[in-house]
């Protein structure tokens, strides 16, 4: 009986001890569960509050530095958080615009406009100081075009000599204002002399502009263009003809007026090239104001005839002609013509020697004498220089229709 007791009690305390082991294995594999979980660490105590400082345990210590998880803040609170200081990419409005820095800003035209007459007003105090400086410039634009013929592109050389007749034209408006501002009060006179201005600017650029369309636009552009400017040169004196009963209307001209200025520093005299409106106390007749209208209307008939006649035609050579040689013998019939007015008449009676080289009668007469007499003078030592280009540059200027052509 003593051995089966014993035996049941070995038994016993065997299925303990494995009841024992069976639950330690249990609640160790929930602890690992625990600490796996994403949430594990938050229910952790915090070890500085679980573990005593060691200032409660040693009081020489007690100024010892701060526990490092109080001095260093938590990162939490020492970095911002990406989604605040980034902003979302799913807004859709639009980001806030700073208004302490300024936005560049484009110069408006008012500044430009102030800027542009504060160097008119500049040139202007310059131009009166001294006057023979800037005419010496107009001389050398012009000496460069010269110079240049034959030897750089035509719209180079003509582009030069634009330049200087150009700036010739605004130092006489500014020299001669001062002396002509009283006569220009009346409406009448100041709409005389605005469209005179536009004969005189379009003669300034007529042939540039005309070269600069043909190397453009080919041909038929030029054509349109040396149109559009005839029309608009034959609207300004047909208004000065009918309106204002005015003859002769010169385009603009070197020094072709016998009075001018004197400057203050320099003494120089300079003549004007277009004074203002010198309106002859005598009203046209019938016949003056035809004469001068035929003088008006040869360019446009020229060009409506040369469009419907062949390309090597007399026809619109001869009409030409004929209204040129009716508005000449009419007009020398003026009585008690102005200073302008007999400038005017002398520059188109020599103006009359064009005809010998306009078409055809220049491709069928004046061009192989011409050439021939350009040959032999290149023999000569001494005047053979002077005639270098005159051979290359006369064919293609005598194509221009401004430069032969022109009123």
């Amino acid at each position: 009986m003593s051995s089966d007791s014993e035996e049941d009690e070995d038994h016993n305390q065997a299925e303990h001890r494995a009841e024992d082991e069976q639950k330690e294995k249990e609640d160790g594999e929930e602890n690992m569960k625990e600490i796996h979980h994403p949430l594990a660490f938050t229910s952790l105590p915090n070890c500085s509050e679980s573990v005593p400082s060691e200032s409660h345990t040693d009081p020489s210590e007690s100024h010892s530095p701060p526990v490092a998880s109080h001095s260093m803040p938590s990162a939490s609170h020492s970095m911002p958080s990406a989604s605040h200081s980034l902003p979302s990419a799913s807004h859709s409005g639009p980001l806030p615009v700073d208004d302490s820095i300024p936005s560049p800003t484009r110069p408006s035209m008012s500044s430009l406009v102030d800027s542009l007459s504060g160097l008119m007003k500049r040139y202007k105090v310059l131009l009166r100081r001294e006057p023979h400086k800037w005419r010496a410039l107009e001389s050398l634009l012009a000496s460069l075009s010269y110079l240049s013929t034959a030897r750089v592109s035509n719209e180079i050389t003509e582009l030069l000599y634009m330049l200087a007749k150009l700036l010739h034209y605004v130092n006489d408006k500014i020299l001669f204002s001062k002396r002509h501002c009283d006569d220009n009060d009346n409406n009448d006179e100041a709409e005389v002399g605005k469209l005179e201005q536009i004969i005189q600017i379009l003669h300034c650029v007529e042939v540039f502009v005309e070269l600069s369309a043909r190397r453009i636009g080919g041909n038929k552009f030029r054509w349109l263009v040396v149109t559009i400017i005839s029309v608009a040169k034959m609207a300004a004196r047909l208004c000065l003809i009918y309106q204002h009963n005015h003859v002769l209307i010169g385009s603009f001209n070197i020094n072709n007026d016998p009075k001018g200025w004197v400057g203050q520093r320099s003494g120089v005299f300079f003549k004007q090239s277009h004074p203002a409106s010198q309106m002859s106390h005598h009203i046209p007749n019938k016949e003056l104001i035809a004469a001068e209208l035929c003088y008006t209307l040869r360019p446009l008939v020229y060009l409506t005839s040369l469009g419907l006649c062949k390309s090597k035609s007399w026809i619109p050579y001869l009409m030409a002609l004929g209204l040129d040689v009716y508005s000449l013998r009419g007009l020398s019939q003026i009585p008690h013509p102005t200073d302008r007015q007999a400038n005017e008449l002398s520059r188109r009676k020599y103006e009359s020697a064009l005809y010998l080289f306009r078409s055809p009668f220049y491709d069928q007469i004046t061009d192989q004498r011409l050439m021939s007499a350009v040959d032999f003078v290149s023999r000569i030592p001494v005047l053979g220089h002077l005639t270098d280009g005159i051979a290359d540059y006369l064919p293609s200027w005598q194509k221009v229709f401004f430069a032969v052509w022109g009123s």
